[in-house]
């Protein structure tokens, strides 16, 4: 039996293709310093990323700022999607006792993981994890002796494995546009608005027969990164083809959605799909994803930063 009050390493191996897209993303960086710790962050992410979808924990890539090109090198990210939390995967070399805090830690963060590197970076050592319950009270550097072993780290993502799975709403697009907000969509955060004309689009044909009614716009309130945006669900009829228009935009007057922000679409069981995703790659008005959908298509919207409080839902259309 384990003894769950001692620290057990793990070793993940790396390979070839990990350090082939280390080196892509690294090489792209001005400064060779840069350069060098966006290879190591990219290797503590990935060795981490192994070692979590082996236990069937579900992560997430595409949202690893690591592995952007652009975000890497300036923020020194190494944080990793895992059951819709933000865990930082912080990469230790030989010698080091302690690891730095990174700014700007979010709020949605479960907390560290120490990564050890030999001179030879074919394998990392997983250390162990370091806990977040607050992030305005970190210490600006963290003792090695102070991880906790990875049996907290697993133990804590399967209870949220689990509330991930019990969590997910389903909500009924056409009946909440046709009837109204009910109780259940106040509960889960989405408003009815009406929408603003717009004579680009004609909303007489192909309107009648489904009986939906185009002057509304489902909108959600949501906090990325401080700050606040909508994300709203809106038709538009062009040429008779109903055209459900998804977009994002930032409450404030004048506000902007920075760079390196995603908006995505999926389908109801979590695929991609052609032109699924919107990204700015410099600070824009809104972002937004258009689909033609058939009658009774199920979608699910992630945005990337992860919004607080995040949990996933599926619109039925």
């Amino acid at each position: 039996m384990i003894n769950r009050t001692e620290l057990q390493p793990v070793f993940v191996t790396l390979d070839a293709e990990t350090h082939q897209q280390a080196a892509s993303v690294a090489s792209e960086q001005s400064n060779p310093e840069i350069g060098k710790q966006t290879y190591l962050n990219i290797l503590a992410v990935k060795a981490v990323n192994n070692l979590l979808t082996c236990l069937d924990f579900s992560t997430d890539l595409q949202q690893v700022k690591s592995l952007n090109p652009i975000l890497s090198g300036v923020l020194n990210t190494t944080d990793l999607v895992v059951e819709n939390k933000r865990l930082f995967c912080i990469p230790i070399l030989p010698g080091k006792t302690e690891f730095s805090v990174p700014p700007d830690i979010p709020e949605n963060i479960i907390g560290f993981v120490a990564v050890q590197f030999e001179q030879i970076l074919d394998k990392a050592k997983v250390l162990g994890y370091f806990p977040v319950k607050n992030v305005d009270n970190l210490p600006e550097t963290i003792p090695l002796e102070k991880l906790q072993p990875l049996d907290n780290l697993f133990a804590i993502l399967e209870e949220l494995k689990l509330q991930n799975e019990s969590e997910v709403s389903e909500i009924n697009v056409l009946e909440f546009l046709k009837q109204g907000i009910d109780e259940l969509a106040e509960q889960i955060g989405w408003l009815l608005r009406n929408k603003k004309a717009d004579l680009a689009f004609d909303k007489e044909v192909g309107t009648k027969e489904l009986e939906i009614p185009t002057d509304k716009i489902l909108s959600k309130q949501l906090k990325i990164a401080g700050q606040y945006f909508t994300l709203q669900v809106i038709i538009r009829v062009k040429d008779g083809e109903i055209i459900w228009r998804f977009e994002l935009q930032n409450v404030a007057v004048g506000g902007l959605i920075p760079a390196g922000f995603k908006l995505r679409l999926l389908t109801e069981y979590g695929d991609n799909f052609e032109n699924n995703e919107a990204v700015s790659t410099h600070a824009v008005e809104k972002l937004y994803v258009d689909v033609i959908l058939e009658p009774g298509e199920g979608l699910i919207w992630e945005i990337e930063p992860i919004p607080d409080d995040f949990s996933r839902e599926i619109l039925r259309f």
